[in-house]
């Protein structure tokens, strides 16, 4: 099985102890090095022993990375061996898979799937630097990357910002299985459950804008800004609750995290694409952030300009620190990012993609891509997973009031929906159950690389998730609903339409047709939809997409399930899910936490706190000529992909 998804895969990305211990040294034994280096005396005898001791750690360190990196090299050539018996191209299927019956939905996975990549025509060209990336992107109305909308941020923030920890985001990339590599760091050192220190590159400058002006960035500049995230006001701050303080040491270039507990969680969490390093100089104002052309970082991209409603540009940052972690590279590989903004304007949005004016494009279902190849013969596609965060679900305004408060009603509002007809009917079979919880940290001894891939079947959900409406009616009679007592609530929803709407009026209709219920669609503007979901401010259910965005289970575990977390927003309150919650958090083995979060499941879906239906695939489509530009199950470019822009290459 390969490793896990977090804390023990983050002990292999180790800074060697050598460095550690000669950089503490060259600083007297700074921040870094307190934890890392015992107290000496004067005894000469007891020196030479630990100079012996320590040289034996640091050779044992050496032989055990030299072991697990051949390990997963290893992996990594039988997981493509096992992918790709055969070097497919996207479109592409075995003469086995072209030969068997297939679901819509199966077939488009396999003949779109990111391990095809690799194999397009042009690989072996590049990569090449040069070129301007065209694309259909909004610009935000708020910059500021610690405000309240910093979240928003995500799909701009790593053009122009780095934080300390990334993950990899290429066509050789797994799409869905994220490695934490370091973006700022160099590497990191896990000495214990509650300490990680992490080695900054040498040599990184801010860009050349005020109020910096290409001054080197310090690790008391890291320190600064991790502090600032660790703010209770700032969004990103649930995810340090764990930290106790932040140490600095600018000799070395280390900075220390010093935990209260352990936090399996927290490596991850740093990967989100809004955890991004601010100058001290706009943290002491922070409303500079709030407008574009104050915006400066050590990021590849340096953005020049940007008009809400028409476009934005950047152009690469001359003085970026990083290389290609596959190629040894410098990136970035583009010399310009433009971005033309079609909020609303769908048919100009195809119009630019028609002439050639941008390089990429998101297709809603197979009318589009048939419309969108129909133009460009030779268009590259992705079909994905959608994220573990962004799963279609019916929540409730209280589930400690009638009729929401008997679990019997919701289990049965679960057995009423036909979610076959639903990935049918709306999304012409491409589309799947779905959980809100990240299905990556769940085992699966049948997959190559040890955990499951999306999508849960409704039988594995649990009996509730499969459509019968016998039982269901069976259930409401048994709380009290029949033909001559129907059950009756309204059901909040925006009038947008689309997919969506089409969606959410099925499911309505599939309750009134098959549980005899009468229900009326609260209807809502479209700009306060997602903020029900917070406010609360609707009748009876909400027809909602947002769980959260995670890169870790604890967001969606902890995070929205805890009755202690701040982003409960759901109202659950059981004690068993209360010391689940808390458990997985803190659980630094893999198969453990796994267990722990499969129990959350089980518990969650007997109770159907939250009612999922199904979730449709993400598809894209780009230019021949351009590489590297992909979406994974929980990035989706140029959303949450901003942090892949600097590896983004053209052919030409």
């Amino acid at each position: 099985m390969s490793e896990s998804n977090y804390w023990t895969r983050m002990r292999h990305r180790k800074m060697s102890r050598r460095s550690v211990l000669s950089a503490s040294a060259r600083a007297g034994v700074g921040a870094a090095g307190l934890a890392l280096v015992g107290c000496g005396d004067d005894d000469d005898d007891q020196s030479v022993a630990q100079a012996q001791q320590q040289q034996q750690v640091v050779q044992q360190q050496a032989q055990q990375q030299a072991q697990q990196t051949a390990t997963q090299q290893a992996q990594t050539t039988q997981e493509a061996a096992d992918e790709q018996s055969v070097a497919l191209l996207p479109g592409q299927l075995t003469p086995e898979q072209e030969a068997r019956s297939m679901t819509a939905e199966e077939e488009w996975r396999l003949r779109f799937h990111w391990s095809k990549l690799q194999n397009l025509p042009g690989q072996a060209d590049g990569p090449k630097n040069g070129g301007t990336w065209r694309l259909a992107h909004a610009a935000p109305a708020n910059w500021n990357v610690l405000g309240p909308n910093a979240s928003l941020m995500a799909a701009f923030a790593p053009m122009f910002y780095s934080q300390l920890v990334v993950f990899p985001m290429d066509d050789y990339s797994n799409a869905h299985y994220y490695l934490n590599e370091g973006d700022l760091a160099e590497g990191w050192e896990v000495p214990d459950p509650t300490t990680v220190v992490f080695q900054l590159r040498p040599g990184i400058k801010w860009q050349d804008k005020p109020p910096v002006n290409g001054r080197d960035m310090t690790a008391e500049d890291v320190k600064i800004a991790y502090d600032a995230l660790r703010e209770p006001e700032r969004v990103q701050a649930s995810s340090y609750t764990a930290v106790k303080d932040i140490g600095f040491d600018n000799a070395s270039n280390t900075v220390r995290f010093n935990l209260t507990e352990p936090a399996a969680y927290l490596l991850n969490n740093m990967m989100n694409p809004f955890h991004v390093v601010v100058a001290p100089e706009l943290i002491e104002e922070p409303s500079l952030l709030d407008l574009s052309e104050n915006q400066v970082g050590t990021g590849p991209f340096v953005l020049d300009s940007a008009t809400t409603g028409s476009e934005w540009r950047g152009s690469a940052h001359p003085e970026y620190f990083k290389k290609d972690p596959r190629t040894g590279m410098q990136l970035p590989y583009l010399d310009a990012i433009h971005g033309l903004d079609f909020v609303g304007q769908r048919e100009s949005e195809w119009a630019a993609w028609e002439t050639g004016e941008t390089d990429w494009i998101r297709l809603q279902d197979i009318t589009e891509y048939e419309r969108a190849i129909d133009s460009y013969s030779d268009m590259v596609v992705q079909v994905t997973a959608p994220p573990p965060g962004w799963q279609p679900h019916m929540t409730f305004k209280d589930l400690n009031e009638a009729p929401f408060n008997d679990p019997r009603v919701r289990q049965a509002l679960s057995l009423g929906m036909d979610r076959d007809e639903q990935a049918a009917g709306v999304y012409y079979g491409l589309a799947a159950g779905g959980y809100g919880q990240n299905w990556t940290f769940f085992k699966d001894e049948n997959s190559p690389w040890g955990f499951r891939e999306w999508p849960w079947t409704f039988e594995e959900l649990g009996d509730f998730h499969v459509f019968n409406a016998a039982e269901g009616r069976r259930l409401l009679d048994a709380a009290g609903f029949n033909d001559d007592n129907p059950l009756s609530f309204e059901a909040a929803f925006h009038t947008v339409p689309g997919f969506y709407l089409d969606h959410f009026l099925l499911i309505v209709d599939q309750w009134k047709r098959n549980l005899g219920a009468q229900v009326e669609h609260e209807q809502i503007e479209w700009e306060s939809w997602l903020a029900l979901l917070f406010t609360k401010e609707y009748s009876g259910t909400l027809f909602t997409w947002l769980v959260g965005s995670e890169m870790d289970a604890d967001g969606l575990a902890y995070g929205r399930m805890n009755s202690e977390s701040p982003g409960n927003i759901y109202g659950i309150n059981d004690p068993d899910i209360d010391i689940w919650t808390q458990e997985q958090r803190q659980e630094l083995d893999i198969d453990k936490r796994s267990a722990i979060l499969e129990k959350i499941r089980v518990r969650e879906l007997e109770n159907m706190w939250r009612i999922f239906a199904v979730n449709p695939y993400r598809m894209a489509g780009r230019r021949s000529y351009l590489f590297n530009q992909m979406d994974t199950y929980n990035a989706w470019n140029p959303g949450w992909g901003a942090t892949n822009t600097e590896r983004i290459w053209k052919n030409l």
